[in-house]
C-alpha cells in the first residue's frame, strides 16, 4: 500500500469534493485508500 501525505489526502478530497461526491464518499474513499474499514450505519445507508 502506498503511503499519503496530509497534503495528498487534502488533495484527493478537494478532488472528490469538485466531481460532486458528497463529504462522506469522500471520506468513505480516501478510508478506503489507506485501508481503513468504514463502519456501515444502517440509517445512512438507507437514504
Amino acid at each position: 500500500m502506498e503511503e499519503m501525505t496530509k497534503e495528498e489526502m487534502q488533495r484527493s478530497l478537494i478532488k472528490k469534493a469538485q466531481r460532486g461526491s458528497t463529504e462522506l464518499e469522500a471520506y468513505r474513499n480516501l478510508l478506503e485508500i489507506i485501508g481503513i474499514e468504514y463502519p456501515i450505519d444502517q440509517k445512512e445507508d438507507a437514504k
